[in-house]
This record gives structure tokens, sequence and C-alpha cells, in this order.
């Protein structure tokens, strides 16, 4: 009997653990519900320089004179930051031959909310890049492989101002499947995406 009532308590304990977790991963900041976003619906990026830097070597990257989106977030209250919106198109353009995102959509997060600067904070998720110049060299950008569909990067959104920063640091991305580059990029490389976009029609986000 004493065995029994050990392994009933012991299957109490492993169930209200498994219960806290669950609790636990609906209540995390990428997935807390209580997000507000007006209006919504479709909306277009315009962005200046563009960047994609080793941040190994810290010597080599590509630059882009512009880059252009294409995405939607939803609209309403009572969101959940998971998936909020997603990156629909991405297009690179000026000075750095052929760069281009791939595996799309890619997922916006909302992940926390700055009051005082009425500004969002997440990551967007689902980030592949490839670099391509045949005189030069080609390489993908991505999280855990060159085609893994994982990478991920992190995002500042101001309200009033529309403006979404594809900040440098806290991303996942690394460089593979390098082919050429004069020893510029190397497999496994950590690698950044950086932009400032100015998003229409501007959008009104706030958090929990």
């Amino acid at each position: 009997m004493r065995d029994i009532a050990s392994s009933c308590v012991a299957r109490l304990l492993m169930a209200a653990g498994a219960v806290a977790l669950i609790i636990g991963a609906a209540n995390s900041p990428g997935s807390a519900v209580g997000w507000t976003v007006s209006p919504g619906g479709p909306f277009t990026g315009h962005a200046g320089r563009t960047e994609l830097v080793d941040t190994t070597t810290g010597e080599a990257g590509i630059f882009c004179a512009s880059s252009s989106s294409r995405g939607t977030f939803k609209p309403g209250s009572g969101l959940a930051g998971a998936g909020i919106g997603s990156v629909k198109a991405m297009s690179f353009r000026g000075g750095c031959f052929t760069l281009t995102a791939g595996l799309l959509p890619w997922q916006i997060n909302a992940r926390s909310y700055q009051p005082g600067a009425g500004a969002t904070v997440g990551t967007i998720t689902g980030v592949h890049l490839r670099f391509t110049d045949p005189a030069f060299c080609d390489f993908s950008a991505d999280g855990t492989g060159a085609a893994a569909g994982n990478g991920t990067v992190r995002f500042r959104y101001v309200n009033g101002a529309g403006r979404l920063q594809i900040l440098r640091t806290g991303g996942t991305l690394h460089i593979y499947s390098v082919k050429g580059c004069g020893g510029a990029f190397h497999d496994g490389d950590t690698a950044a995406l950086s932009s400032t976009s100015m998003i229409a029609p501007m959008q009104i986000i706030t958090g929990p």
C-alpha cells in the first residue's frame, strides 16, 4: 500500500508540474495575450541603408542602399504576442548585388511593451537570407542551418513615429554554405541584419 500511495503522490506531483509548465508557457512574454493593434491589416515598410554583417570577424558585410517589405498585422485587442504579424515579402536594392529574402512569410512576435516610449520590442522569426554574386561569392544566413528557416532578429517598433528598427544585437543568424568570398565569410560565423523602416499605414501597438 505504501508503494501505491507513493506512486499516486508522484503522479500527482508530475501532473501539477506539467500544469505549471503549461501555464508558464502561456504567460511567457512571446505568447502572452492582451496586445492591441490598430488599424492592423496589410502594411508596407521602406528602409534606407540595410546591412548584413559578419559579426564574428567584424570585417565583412553586405550594405544595401534601401529595402522594402510587405506584411500584415492582426487587428483588434486581446491578441497574443506570438504571431501578431508577419512579413510576407522583402526586397533589397542598391550596392549589395543580390540579397534575397527567402522561406517567407516570417513571423512577427511582440514580446515586451515600453509604455513610456510607446514602443514594442520583439522578434521576427523564420528569417532566411541568400547573398549571390557570381563574380565574387555566395552564402546563406539562417539560424541553425543553410535552409533551416529558423533565423531570428530582434526589432523595436515605436508608436507615433511608425518606425520599425531591426536591431543588430540579440539575433541568431549565422553564415552557411559559403562559396568563394575570398575568406571574407566563413561557415558558422555569426551575422546581424539591421535596418530602420517606416511603416504605412502607421500602426499603434500596445501591450499588456
